[in-house]
């Protein structure tokens, strides 16, 4: 039986803690082989969303770093142990791409799965997930998030969860189970306002200028000018080097709104890292909104994000002017210009709304979230176009123009 722990913490506590960990296996079985890795012994660099762990060489990362070692004894584990720091309540960034990067382990495929779709496995067998995370600044609402959060990633990675307990020098497990997400509730009592000050709008997609985002980011900025709204400072969260600025400046900008796509049911990690340096505003006139979007067409799969998304403005002391969560994004880019004209139209509308109201749209979240989970009609016209090989389409015909088709179900960790 192999076990490897995985540290992701920043202080000294959680060596201890893996060590202990380390010796519980042991203790319970004295032929199991355990390996921790430290975190400040190995660089994790952040996912770029270039996708050429799907289409030009499947199944392993194109970044050159350490996690390669790391992503290698995951999958040929029986059990992992994922140690996490968290910061400004959820877990940190840092954590947040080494999860980002696991989807090397996956297919492009999809499948259905309780109604939603799901990336289909890469190999036979995934290791139990045993997670920790840092609770000592964490509000009880602020746990149960995570919790759902971690306990539904796993699900989408085919495993078991437990989360290990660490209490008076004892350790315990209790299984997590993937439930239904959190309910909204901020999103509930958004209240119209007439918006002043400066705007900054993040662009937090890791493909930077070349991203859906960005796009996404142009039409509203053109619904904004349409009323008289000028001087909108766009940022790229990828540069890294200029959170600290940033997040220094956050308190004084009146405006901020968030575009990022969907990363393993959450942000993506280089969105967390900033996420992580805001420090407490406790100033109303600070406003957040959010737009998160995604390739899967259900919305439900953000849901898990959201009540972060709340909870982190009522951490800062600042007010919160909704989320809008749009599905089925992804192909913007290789879609014909008609074919995107009511989309990108929609997202000149949530600029007009945001310069005039100072909130996303409420129509339009109203219109995206019908579609939160698939319809029976849509689930059987998804399980019609499988048949044919409609729904592997456009990941095959990147595969074959990289010249990696032929290695398209490759396992390169397979020992």
């Amino acid at each position: 039986m192999k076990i490897s722990i995985f540290d992701l913490g920043k202080n000294i506590g959680n060596e201890l803690l893996a060590q202990r960990v380390k010796n519980y296996f042991i203790e319970t079985n004295k032929d199991t082989e355990v390996v921790i890795y430290n975190s400040v012994d190995t660089e994790i660099k952040d996912c770029v969303g270039c996708w050429s762990c799907w289409w030009k060489s499947p199944g392993e990362c194109a970044l050159n770093d350490d996690a390669y070692k790391l992503y290698n004894d995951y999958i040929n584990s029986d059990e992992v142990v994922i140690l996490f720091n968290t910061e400004n309540g959820f877990i940190d960034g840092r954590g947040k791409t080494f999860i980002d990067r696991l989807i090397q382990h996956f297919l492009p495929y999809i499948k259905l799965r309780n109604g939603e779709c799901c990336h289909l496995r890469r190999y036979d067998k995934y290791p139990v997930i045993n997670i920790y995370f840092e609770k000592s600044e964490l509000s009880n609402e602020e746990e149960r998030v995570i919790r759902s959060y971690l306990a539904r990633m796993a699900y989408h990675f085919y495993s078991t969860c437990k989360e290990f307990l660490y209490e008076n020098e004892s350790i315990y497990t209790v299984n997590l189970e993937s439930t239904k997400p959190m309910d909204e509730v901020l999103s509930k009592e958004v209240i119209e306002r007439k918006p002043n000050g400066r705007w900054v709008i993040y662009n937090g997609s890791p493909r930077g200028n070349y991203s859906n985002s960005k796009l996404i980011i142009e039409k509203i900025i053109m619904g904004m000018k349409s009323q008289g709204v000028e001087n909108i400072e766009l940022r790229n969260l990828i540069n890294i080097k200029e959170h600290k600025i940033w997040a220094e400046d956050f308190d004084s900008v009146e405006n901020n709104l968030f575009v990022f796509p969907l990363y393993v049911h959450a942000m993506p990690g280089s969105v967390m890292k900033f996420f992580e340096q805001l420090k407490p505003a406790n100033n109303k006139n600070v406003h957040m909104a959010f737009l998160v979007q995604s390739g899967f067409p259900e919305t439900s799969q953000s849901y898990y994000l959201r009540p972060y998304l709340e909870l982190i403005t009522k951490r800062l002391g600042v007010s919160f002017d909704g989320i809008i969560i749009k599905g089925g994004v992804e192909g913007i880019q290789i879609k014909p210009e008609k074919a995107n004209k009511k989309f990108f139209e929609q997202m000149e509308e949530i600029g007009r709304t945001y310069a005039n109201k100072g909130i996303m749209d409420l129509n339009l979240k109203k219109e995206y979230e019908k579609s939160e989970y698939l319809s029976k009609g849509n689930q059987l016209l998804f399980s019609i176009f499988s048949l044919t090989g409609l729904t592997n389409y456009y990941w095959n015909f990147n595969l074959k123009k990289n010249g990696a088709y032929e290695k398209k179900f490759a396992r390169p960790y397979t020992k």
